[in-house]
């Protein structure tokens, strides 16, 4: 016989309460799920260890000691080449980029430890290993960050400022802008790059030309000067984007080809 819902009064009856016994399955908090102590990359991180396996019967207590953080390591050579490779296993960095990963280390270990005196000649030398073995290269990474910056449409200025907080600057900067451009199809011309990345902000933005609602050019005519101008552009580039009737017409004031 079927399960039925007794009726009184026109009303249905409220079930019954649920028994100690029974689990109310919208109470429930999930969390998300610790790496198995199995887990291949749980070793990767020199800042992170397994939990014992003697935490006790407690199913709950076992989940949570798995992966806790360990108390800052001693600083030893071997130590910082780890936190190195697995640092730029992740990320594509500058010797400034991994010289203040390998800092913060140092300082987070300095709380509880105490510091030999060689760790910065400890320093210099990885990062020299990691130069000659083609980690680090510091003008590879400028120009293809460069590229990358320059079709998102930032502008040269935006783009030095860039790549001096990654610690490019002078000479090494110079002829990063200038590779950049070269690979983008301007030679020498640093305005002509800047005005095909002020044409590809405006177009993503849909600032001056490329509203879509031409009626709101003219309201919009200040703001959108001003987006611009914050992206490091000339005013002579902000005018021509509000200014111009049509995309063809503001290619031809930035004497820009239309591919």
């Amino acid at each position: 016989m079927g399960f039925q819902i007794r009726v009184s009064g026109g009303k249905k009856e409220k079930p019954a309460a649920r028994t100690a016994g029974e689990i109310n399955l919208f109470n429930v908090v999930l969390s998300a799920r610790p790496l198995s102590s199995s887990d291949p990359l749980a070793d990767l991180d020199p800042d992170y260890a397994h939990g014992s396996q003697d935490d006790g019967p407690s199913r709950a207590g076992r989940r949570s000691s798995r992966r806790q953080p360990r108390k800052p390591r001693k600083i030893t050579p071997e130590y910082l080449r780890r936190a190195a490779l697995h640092y730029l296993d992740r990320y594509s960095a500058t010797e400034m980029s991994l010289r203040a990963v390998l800092k913060r280390r140092i300082r987070k270990s300095a709380t509880i430890h105490d510091l030999d005196p060689d760790v910065p000649q400890w320093v210099d030398a990885l990062v020299e290993d990691m130069k000659r073995l083609g980690f680090i290269n510091d003008a590879a990474f400028a120009q293809t960050r460069a590229v990358s910056l320059h079709r998102s449409g930032k502008s040269s200025r935006a783009i030095a400022q860039r790549l001096m907080e990654k610690g490019i600057r002078g000479e090494s900067l110079d002829q990063a802008l200038a590779a950049a451009s070269e690979e983008l199809g301007h030679g020498d011309d640093r305005r002509a790059m800047d005005r095909q990345a002020g044409v590809e902000f405006a177009r993503r933005r849909r600032l001056g030309v490329f509203n879509p609602n031409p009626a709101d050019r003219q309201d919009r005519r200040d703001k959108d000067l001003a987006a611009l101008a914050r992206r490091g552009f000339g005013y002579d580039i902000c005018r021509a984007v509000v200014e111009s009737e049509d995309e063809g017409d503001l290619l031809a004031r930035l004497e820009l080809d239309g591919d």
